[in-house]
């Protein structure tokens, strides 16, 4: 039977009595408006950094990657490998603090992408990959000049269209226009997409050439030696002096005609109009645009590091407005895929959903406290944001979903401290304690306990900081936000409240203590009748207890093991993208590939219709076909292809909270829709990635020095995963290429003089052509490029080819080179030196999950194919993002452990003490994976920092009552009665933590907005796991307590007869 140990009229214990009237806290406590300026200063440096902070998707992280880019014209990917790639690769791969080389043979192009370490300085890096590339001295000699450069993260603002009845060149004068205004106006990058370069052409027939003796580099070395503009000196004359300039620079086709290419004995000259047909064109199998209404130009809008994507893109809008009488009416210009709308809504819907859940704090201060101070409380919790949003400022950090999700783990840690003190300070006040001591007792008495609940949610998350790559730089802001937030609400707590509640509790009148009496006797009555008896029965049977928790715990953990409740490494919320890629064989024609993308701008409007509940909904908001280039629709370019057998097609849908088609019914309805044509090799469709780290759901990577046993191998992996269910835009990064011709010279070719390298350049030249010049015109580079007319290259085969010999007699090819073909490849990827083909994939979540298919691929289908192709299988892209996050996450588990504990070890002055809190906090996993599973959440590494941030709270509130039990203890209790009169003192605040937590998060939770998505992990983890703060706080906290306790009294007992004994035989 519980029995009431209460002295009710006790006003405090013997420690108050020593409690010091001097201090900081005292200070603040008895100043008149000391805390009120404090106050003041918090709101206008909030104030302040809220208008300064930048607005963001995701936060800005470093990108410790140098890309060098090499252009060689009419290699194959095996050539580029061969005399590129494998020239570069062992002088980078040796630099200091490099990581990793990563490297990409195309046709006709190379790029390396070497990554240092996160403590290199990448100006130094950049100087030292330039001096390591110039120092090759084994390039060949006809590829163009390396470009080396830092790679910079840059989000998307928006997207620009501009289309309508004009030519190629008229168009991309316009998108010139507009890039140059919009830099003008303060938008630092604006780039063009869709915009062929120009190229000026000079076709020669070869019968001309033979008629001649010439060769097309010959012609192409008369016309760089011919037109030029060069400096000659300067001349003083009369005082003046005056520049002198060469200016013979053919910039148009008319000037290039005029020049003379060759003089004939009789005296008679030969112009280059005379043999060669030169006009205006773009580079040939460039990628080019199309939208419903024909061809046209994008501009893409990026937000640089230091930038804000709202203001970023409100300019754009007014530059909108602003242009409409300035080109024509027959001009079309559509702004499209605004991200920063994503941006705009995330911060709304959060904003919004805090103020809701502010309002219902407040309310349910206001049936615990009395209304004065519960609107203290309740006015405590925007004044510490404010303040820590002014340190984010002052922090360089930005307002983005990451830092805003820690702002919102924040509310509960806030909530906690400002309840803890109030709460102990009207109860002293209740108890009969006068106003002035009551505030400063109260705040002094709480101080310790909450300074180390403080210092151990700090000690929870600045591990994470250790965590490495591109996740650990997404969630970094978490920690530095919280520990901001918790500095704001300890200053609150205790400089500013106490002044607050001193006052609140003077002017507290009869009538108001009367009202908070009546709610009092029902507390009370619940708590006495309800609480304290389950408390001594579940003390009593302290073994069944714990034993009973311990059950619940594996239960929970039991629904992860059996896949009831998935993890999901980052669950981010649908896109408003759907992207479309396909190929043709490589050496398809440019009109072919057109003809597939306008079918699927075709599919995607019968998609719409098929999808849509009624004829005239919108689903589709626009279109973009590409021709000549595949879209990764992932931020991330290091493995976009190029060629003209290559298409793609881009569609914006409606935002996901204005449609009722779901992307995935989009996607499935699409594919069913489009008519693929004949020659298709490969065709996908898939989501954009709307956050997290760059990358497909699932990316295998295999490795063989073999290519065409590669290629086998990737083909059956690629077929093994299209026929798992739930896998999307399955593909592989390995396709193969055009038949590849190889020259071999003849004894008889060698004896004319002729070499491999001067064989392959007249080939070369004859089908691509050779640079004679560059220019530069209206801020672009401009080739000009000497070749064989299109119907020669086109229609007759490289056998009929005419070579020049050395002493300039024309031979046919065939006559002085073997000629063999292979099937070789579009691109070659190389990782570490180790050449490598990745498989990639996407999950539908709906009907699995990563980790599923990354466990089965592992256990059925890795272990076959290294055994059938001995090939290396690895795990890469969100794989090994996560495997290295948990990694690193299971180091810094054991830092925040070990750190926990110093903590509590130095509050209690106990070895023992903190291992008994600390057992509390797995407990904890109780509620957040029951929540997860009743609602049909998948964990995610947001849940995993949701649970970091609640075992603050349960550790804050463990820490409380045990200090309170031990004080009942040293005011003479036995330790049963001590846990009755610790619970009794404990219950209201733990019980209005809770209710107030939980239903400051609620409007979260029941969000409807798909922008929610990301951060409900968050409050489905607290929520659930509040609702077991109670039970673990005041139940099982004092069971380990009495079964501690136990355990000391048999090992004194055992001591004691070991002791005994010992002194028998001395």
């Amino acid at each position: 039977m519980y029995k009431n140990y209460s002295q009710k009229n006790k006003v405090s214990s013997n420690k108050d009595k020593h409690t010091p009237r001097i201090g900081v806290i005292a200070f603040f406590s008895g100043h008149k408006v000391a805390g009120n300026l404090l106050m003041i200063l918090m709101i206008l440096f909030g104030i302040f950094g809220l208008t300064q902070l930048k607005r963001q998707l995701m936060p800005d992280f470093g990108i410790e990657i140098i890309s060098i880019n090499i252009q060689w014209p009419g290699a194959s990917a095996e050539d580029v490998e061969e005399n590129i790639i494998n020239a570069i690769e062992p002088e980078v791969r040796f630099i200091n603090g490099v990581d990793d080389v990563d490297a990409f043979a195309y046709e006709g192009r190379g790029k390396i992408s070497v990554g240092f370490n996160d403590s290199t300085s990448m100006s130094k890096a950049l100087t030292d990959v330039q001096s390591a590339v110039a120092r090759i001295s084994t390039f060949p000699k006809d590829i163009e000049k390396p470009v080396i450069s830092q790679v910079i993260q840059r989000d998307e603002v928006c997207r620009i269209d501009i289309s309508g009845p004009f030519s190629n060149k008229t168009l991309k004068y316009f998108a010139r226009q507009m890039r140059d205004d919009l830099i003008n106006m303060g938008l630092s990058s604006v780039e063009f997409e869709g915009a062929r370069d120009q190229e000026i052409w000079i076709e020669v027939p070869s019968d001309n050439l033979r008629e001649l003796d010439l060769s097309l580099e010959d012609i192409s070395n008369r016309l760089a030696a011919s037109s030029i503009d060069l400096p000659s000196g300067s001349i003083n004359a009369g005082g003046t002096s005056r520049q002198i300039r060469s200016e013979q620079l053919a910039r148009s086709p008319n000037e290039l005609r005029k020049i003379e290419v060759l003089s004939k004995s009789s005296g008679e000259k030969l112009y280059l109009k005379d043999i060669a047909n030169v006009y205006e064109t773009f580079e040939e199998n460039s990628a080019y645009r199309i939208n419903s209404k024909g061809p046209s130009i994008g501009l893409v809008v990026y937000r640089n590091q230091g930038a804000d994507s709202l203001t970023s893109q409100q300019r754009v809008e007014e530059y909108m407005e602003s242009i409409s009488s300035k080109y024509p009416q027959s001009l079309e210009i559509v702004l499209y895929d605004v991200f920063a709308d994503s941006v705009r809504q995330r911060i709304n819907m959060l904003i919004d959903n805090g103020a809701t859940g502010l309002i219902l704090v407040l309310i349910v201060l206001f049936f615990f406290l009395n209304g004065r101070i519960a609107l203290w409380v309740a006015l405590g919790i925007p004044v510490a944001f404010l303040a820590a949003l002014g340190g984010m400022n002052a922090m360089g950090l930005s307002l983005d979903m990451i830092s805003m999700f820690a702002l919102i783990m924040g509310i509960g840690i806030v909530v906690d401290d400002a309840i803890v003190v109030s709460e102990h300070s009207t109860t002293l006040h209740r108890r009969g304690m006068n106003y002035k001591d009551a505030s400063r007792i109260g705040a002094q008495r709480m101080f310790p306990p909450v300074l180390a609940a403080c210092l151990t949610t700090v000690a929870a998350f600045l591990p994470v900081l250790m965590i490495g790559s591109d996740v650990g730089q997404i969630i970094a802001p978490v920690p530095i936000t919280l520990s901001l937030i918790i500095i704001a609400s300890l200053i609150e707590c205790f400089l500013i409240l106490p002044m607050h509640l001193r006052h609140s509790m003077k002017k507290i009148t009869q009538t108001e203590q009367t009202k908070i009496r009546k709610f009092d006797i029902y507390f009370n009555k619940f708590r006495d009748e309800q609480v304290l008896p389950l408390v001594s029965k579940t003390y009593a049977t302290k073994k069944f207890t714990v034993i009973a928790t311990i059950c619940l715990f594996l239960i929970s953990v039991s629904l992860l093991f059996t896949g009831r409740v998935n993890f999901e490494f980052f669950d981010t919320p649908e896109s408003d993208t759907i992207h479309a890629n396909f190929s043709f064989s490589p050496g398809t024609p440019e009109d072919t590939t057109e003809l597939m993308v306008k079918e699927l701008g075709r599919a995607a409007l019968e998609a719409e219709k098929l999808t849509t509940s009624f004829i005239g909904e919108e689903v589709v908001k626009y279109g973009i076909g590409n021709i000549g280039a595949s879209d990764t629709g992932r931020g991330n370019l290091l493995t976009n292809t190029t060629g003209s057998h290559i298409g793609s097609y881009t569609v914006e849908l409606v935002s996901g909270d204005k449609r009722d088609v779901r992307n995935m019914e989009f996607i499935k309805a699409w594919e069913s829709a489009t008519k693929l044509m004949p020659g298709i090799e490969s065709f996908i469709v898939f989501e954009g990635q709307t956050g997290g780290p760059p990358g497909r759901d699932l990316d295998i990577r295999l490795s063989s020095d073999d290519l065409q046993t590669m290629k086998r191998a990737a083909l059956v992996l690629r077929n093994e995963l299209r026929a798992l269910p739930g896998l999307l835009a399955v593909e592989d990064d390995f396709p193969f290429g055009k038949q590849e011709i190889l020259l071999e010279i003849t004894p008889e070719g060698e004896a004319m003089g002729f070499t491999a390298e001067n064989v392959a350049r007249q080939v070369r030249n004859a089908f691509s052509g050779s640079i004679a010049k560059r220019f530069s015109q209206d801020t672009e580079e401009v080739l000009v490029r000497v070749k064989l007319p299109t119907e020669e290259t086109s229609n007759q085969t490289i056998r009929d080819i005419y070579l020049l010999t050395p002493d300039n007699n024309n031979v046919l090819l065939s006559e002085v080179v073997l000629l063999k073909q292979r099937l070789g490849f579009t691109k070659i990827r190389k990782e570490g030196g180790v050449r490598k083909a990745s498989v990639t994939a996407d999950v539908d979540p709906s009907i699995t999950t990563t980790n599923k298919v990354l466990q089965l691929v592992r256990k059925n289908i890795a272990p076959k194919l290294e055994q059938e192709f001995n090939v290396k299988v690895e795990f890469k892209g969100k794989a090994e993002e996560q495997s290295e996050a948990l990694g690193d996450l299971t180091l810094a588990l054991i830092i925040t452990l070990a750190s926990i504990y110093i903590i509590l070890a130095w509050l209690f002055s106990s070895y023992t003490t903190p291992l008994l809190i600390m057992t509390v906090v797995p407990f904890g996993l109780i509620g957040a994976i029951i929540g997860h599973y009743i609602l049909g959440f998948n964990l995610s590494m947001f849940s995993l920092m949701a649970f970091f941030g609640l075992t603050g709270v349960l550790v804050n509130d463990s820490i409380i009552l045990v200090k309170t039990i031990k004080e009942a203890i040293a005011d003479g209790y036995q330790l049963s009665q001590a846990v009755v009169e610790g619970v009794r003192e404990r219950l209201r605040p733990v019980m209005l933590t809770t209710i107030t937590t939980i239903v400051g998060l609620m409007p979260i939770l029941f969000e409807q907005s798909l922008q929610a998505r990301l951060v409900q992990p968050l409050a489905v983890t607290f929520i659930f796991g509040m609702i077991f703060v109670p039970y673990l706080v005041l139940i099982f906290i004092p069971s380990m307590m009495g079964i501690a306790d136990g355990l000391k009294l048999r090992i004194r007992n055992l001591a004691n007869i070991i002791g005994f004994h010992k002194g028998q035989y001395e």
